[in-house]
C-alpha cells in the first residue's frame, strides 16, 4: 500500500477550508458511529436518508452523501488523500473558490454515479477525485512524499504526475474487473470535473500560471522541439548551400566521469528534495568542474549548471540553507545560460537580494534590479516591490538605517 504524506510545494497562505472539510468528515463519522454503531436499522436509516441514488436524489443529497462513510478504512483513505492534496489546491483557488469547487466536485461525481446505476452511494471520494484532478493540472511537477508498505517498507518521493496517474489507472482497472462495491463512475466524474475546471481557469488566465503546472511542462516540451527543429534546419540549410560539403560535426570534449557522477547525484538530490545533501553535493560538482578545467581547458564552465528548473531549485535550496555565496553562484549560473527564461527576472531579484543584504555588492546589484523591474512590471507585484525596496536600500546614505 502507498500512503501520501505531503508535497514539496510551499504554500502562500495558511490552509483553512481543507482542514475544516477534514474535521467535518470526522465529526459526521463520529456522530454516525455513536448513534448507530455502523450497523443495524439505525445505520441503514442514515445511509438511506443522507445517501444518493436514483430513487432518492433530492438536491441536498448531492452534498450530504459526501460526508457519510462506510467504515474507518473508507474514511481514512479519503481523508489522507484530501489532507495531502487539498491544501495546494485551496492555495491556488482561494478559500471560497476552493469550498465551492469541492462541493461542486462532489455533486458532479454524484451525478456521474447516478448515470452508472441504481445503487446508493456514500463517501467523499468523488469530491476528492475532483481535488486530485485539479492537482494533476496545477502541480504535476511537484514531488509527493509517500510511505510505502508493500514489498518495500519506507518513505519514498514520487513525482505527483506518476502518483495521480497511477491512482487513475488503478480505478480504470478496478472498473474493468467489476469486482467491488466502489463507485468508479463517481471517481471518474470527479477526475474529469477537477481536471476541466483547473484547465479552464489556466487557459482563461483566471489563475496565473506558475512553473509547477501542466502548461509549464508543455512549454518545456515545445522548447525542446523548437530547438531540435532549429538544429535540423541549420544542418539542412548548410547541405543545400554546399551539397558536396561534408557533414559538420561539433566536437564536444568528453565529460569526466567525476563531473558526470557529481551532476547525477546533485540532480537526484534536487528531484527527491534531499535538502540536507544539496549544499555538499553542489560543492562537489563545482570542485569537480574546476579540477577538470585545469586538466582540459576545453571543458565548459557550464557543466556546473543544471537544467533551468533544477538550477533554480538548487539556488533556492542553497539560499534556504544559508549558503549565500553558493546560492549567488547558482543564480549567476542560471542567468548565464538561461537569460531569456521566463523566470530570469525573479532570479535577478533573488541574486540582487543576496548581493545587497549579505554579500556587500550593492552597486553591482543595481543593474539586475532595474532590468528585473522593467520585466516584472504589472506581472509580479511581490517581486517588483522587493526589487524597489532593494533599490531604496542601495540609494540610502550610509548611517541612515531604517527603523525596526
Amino acid at each position: 500500500m502507498i500512503f501520501p504524506i505531503g508535497t514539496d510545494r510551499p504554500l502562500q497562505r495558511p490552509t483553512l477550508i481543507n482542514h475544516l472539510l477534514v474535521l467535518l468528515n470526522l465529526f459526521a463519522f463520529c456522530i454516525v458511529v455513536v448513534g448507530t454503531g455502523m450497523e443495524g436499522p439505525a445505520y441503514d436509516w442514515v445511509v438511506e436518508t443522507f445517501g444518493l441514488s436514483r430513487e432518492h436524489c433530492q438536491w441536498w443529497r448531492f452534498i450530504t452523501y459526501a460526508f457519510i462513510h462506510a467504515g474507518p478504512m473508507h474514511l481514512i483513505g479519503n481523508l489522507v488523500t484530501l489532507w495531502v492534496f487539498g491544501p495546494n489546491v485551496e492555495d491556488r483557488f482561494g478559500r471560497l473558490g476552493y469550498l465551492l469547487f469541492y462541493l461542486a466536485g462532489g455533486a458532479i461525481a454524484g451525478a456521474a454515479h447516478l448515470l452508472s446505476g441504481p445503487a446508493i452511494v456514500i463517501g467523499a471520494s468523488g469530491a476528492i477525485s475532483a481535488v486530485t484532478g485539479a492537482f494533476l493540472v496545477l502541480f504535476p511537477r511537484t514531488v509527493v512524499r509517500t510511505f510505502v508498505f508493500f514489498f518495500l517498507v519506507g518513505f519514498f518521493n514520487i513525482p505527483a504526475l506518476w502518483f495521480i496517474c497511477f491512482a487513475i489507472a488503478r480505478d480504470v482497472l478496478g472498473a474493468g474487473l467489476h469486482g467491488s462495491n466502489v463507485s468508479y463512475a463517481a471517481h471518474f466524474g470527479g477526475y474529469i470535473f477537477g481536471f476541466s475546471v483547473a484547465m479552464l481557469l489556466l487557459v482563461t488566465k483566471v489563475l496565473s500560471r506558475e512553473d509547477y503546472d501542466l502548461f509549464y511542462m508543455f512549454r518545456q516540451i515545445r522548447r525542446r522541439q523548437e530547438f531540435q527543429a532549429a538544429v535540423r534546419e541549420g544542418q539542412d540549410r548548410h547541405r543545400r548551400d554546399d551539397p558536396k560539403a561534408p557533414r559538420v560535426v561539433v566536437e564536444v570534449p568528453d565529460v569526466p566521469v567525476e563531473i558526470a557522477q557529481a551532476r547525477a547525484a546533485l540532480s537526484k538530490a534536487i528531484s527527491t528534495n534531499d535538502r540536507t545533501s544539496i549544499p555538499a553535493l553542489y560543492s562537489t560538482l563545482v570542485a569537480a568542474v574546476e579540477s577538470g578545467r585545469k586538466v582540459n581547458t576545453q571543458l565548459p564552465q557550464t557543466l556546473e549548471i543544471l537544467s533551468s528548473r533544477a538550477q533554480v531549485d538548487l539556488a533556492n535550496r542553497l539560499f534556504e540553507a544559508g549558503d549565500r555565496a553558493a546560492a549567488a553562484r547558482a543564480y549567476r549560473g542560471f542567468l548565464s545560460l538561461y537569460e531569456k527564461d521566463p523566470e530570469s527576472s525573479v532570479v535577478r531579484v533573488m541574486l540582487a537580494l543576496l548581493m545587497v543584504r549579505y554579500l556587500e555588492q550593492q552597486q553591482q546589484a543595481r543593474a539586475l534590479l532595474e532590468t528585473a523591474i522593467n520585466a516584472l512590471k504589472d506581472k509580479d507585484s511581490e517581486h517588483t516591490e522587493l526589487a524597489r525596496a532593494l533599490l531604496s536600500e542601495i540609494d540610502r546614505p550610509p548611517g541612515n538605517a531604517a527603523g525596526a
